[in-house]
């Protein structure tokens, strides 16, 4: 029998829309389990597994950046209960933001996961199609952020415009300066990454003093490897923070 089977598994299904897929994930107690067993779905996978599981969320609660996709699915969703989180659901004392209606609501989100984790201000970096690196204090006040490309994005640079140059892996070599190619072309890639981000991460402790780092998104274990500050590596960043805002709100 499916562990999708059962008329007790009826929950809340959490829906993340982002630049490239979608991501689902809803509580098995007190873990995580997503619905997409190869990291993401596309708007018609995500239409039709909701379609094979039918009655077994009592609510689908989605978020994200991409409004053709949130419009299609709830176009091909209306038996559905659904529920829209969007920036206009966020408190407007939460949000030391200037421009707040082009404020991606998982930036929000994954902060707002994290500071639900901690007593302590937070540092987020969510490293997806691109990479936001983001500052929430310990009154969950979102006081704003890095925007930059993915770390997979930003290594097919070279190959595409520089082919005669040999492809790397994401790596920090041992040696400083890089003692031939590979290793130079590292530490343009990986080691470019590492330095940017612990100056972002200094700049930010100058400016408002001691946080916790947390990384997540696709590619956050890759960003965990490379970065030397002690971090907590959580992949439903997004999904906690849907679900404490939800409960907020309630």
């Amino acid at each position: 029998m499916s562990k999708f089977d059962s008329d007790s598994l009826k929950k809340i299904l959490y829906l993340d829309v982002g630049n490239s897929s979608i991501k689902g994930a809803f509580r098995q107690g007190f873990d995580w389990e997503t619905i997409h067993p190869k990291g993401s779905f596309s708007a018609s996978d995500l239409i039709k597994w909701i379609g094979d599981h039918p009655q077994k969320f009592e609510l689908i609660v989605l978020s994200g950046v991409r409004k053709d996709v949130l419009e299609a699915v709830r176009m091909n969703l209306e038996n559905v209960s659904l529920k829209e989180i969007t920036i206009q659901d966020v408190p407007r004392d939460l949000l030391d933001y200037e421009t707040v209606d082009t404020l991606g609501i998982d930036r929000f989100l994954a902060c707002y996961g994290a500071t639900g984790q901690t007593s302590s201000s937070v540092v987020v970096i969510d490293a997806g199609t691109a990479i936001t690196v983001d500052f929430m204090d310990q009154d969950d006040v979102f006081r704003g952020g890095v925007i930059a490309p993915g770390l997979p994005y930003f290594m097919e640079i070279l190959p595409k415009k520089a082919p005669a140059l040999p492809n790397v892996d994401i790596a920090l070599p041992k040696n400083w300066p890089g003692k031939s190619t590979k290793e130079s072309l590292q530490w343009g890639q990986a080691g470019f990454y590492k330095m940017a981000l612990e100056k972002m991460m200094e700049m930010y402790e100058m400016k408002f003093g001691p946080f916790d780092l947390f990384i997540t998104g696709g590619n956050g274990s890759l960003i965990d490897t490379i970065v030397e500050k002690e971090s907590r590596l959580r992949p439903y960043l997004v999904f906690e923070g849907m679900e404490r805002l939800v409960n907020r709100k309630n």
